[in-house]
């Protein structure tokens, strides 16, 4: 009989420890594909052109710092290419070399375009003089409008910073244009404009913009630079940019 209740004990603890497990399988979190770890996009992944021999050095090479390739689908989206010139063209009457663009992250970007984009690119070299500074750029994903987009910090030689605070169209607008709600930022000028298949379908085109800094010691030399993304819903997109 004694023999009896310990087998019953023995079934009933096995019986239960197969039903707990059971039930913790059933309840265990399913794994989706958005739970996975996105590597940050820091590299293009198509290769950037060789800087021409020739580029003058007051036309920063950024190559180094670009995470997007000209050749490339922008923001992985068929299509969606920027068919502007390789290398040394003249854009609003400023050359600039332009080979692919520096793509930094917003507090939308990772949900529009899965993929993750890094929030600030520093100590881009620079190392010359300048009365200003000249930035062939653009956006991506819109905001209201005089929203902070980037901070463009300039370290000069001497150890001094000044910072440019870009504003959504003011200093810079959405590089596909729409025109229900897009706009001309007011201190940029029009540097650029085209169209690629993807925009021709949603009946926008292309825009880029030039926007030019006055630098208030440009009897010093400027080192760097470092963007550092405002990480509001605007993403920053920069092409080129000059010292004059």
């Amino acid at each position: 009989m004694k023999h009896l209740t310990k087998l019953s004990l023995l079934v009933f603890f096995l019986c239960w420890t197969m039903l707990t497990h059971t039930q913790t399988q059933v309840n265990a979190p399913t794994e989706h594909p958005t739970n996975k770890i996105v590597k940050m996009r820091t590299k293009p992944l198509h290769p950037i052109e060789k800087r021409e021999a020739s580029a003058d050095k007051s036309c920063v090479d950024l190559g180094p710092y670009y995470n997007f390739a000209l050749s490339e689908e922008i923001h992985g989206k068929p299509e969606n290419t920027i068919p502007i010139p390789v290398g040394m063209s003249e854009y609003a009457g400023v050359l600039i070399d332009s080979r692919g663009l520096i793509q930094l992250a917003s507090n939308v970007s990772l949900k529009n375009s899965h993929i993750e984009y890094p929030k600030e690119i520093t100590g881009i070299a620079v190392n010359h003089l300048a009365d200003s500074l000249c930035f062939l750029h653009s956006s991506a994903w819109a905001s209201e409008t005089g929203t902070d987009v980037v901070s463009i910090v300039v370290n000069y030689e001497d150890g001094q910073k000044q910072t440019i605070s870009i504003k959504n169209q003011i200093d810079v607008e959405d590089w596909w244009f729409h025109p229900a709600n897009s706009v001309i930022p007011p201190n940029t000028q029009v540097a650029w404009e085209g169209t690629n298949k993807r925009v021709e379908e949603l009946g926008l085109s292309l825009k880029l913009y030039l926007y030019t800094w006055v630098n208030p010691l440009p009897q010093i030399k400027i080192t760097s630079l470092d963007l550092i993304s405002s990480m509001n819903d605007t993403g920053y997109m920069l092409f080129g940019l000059s010292c004059l």
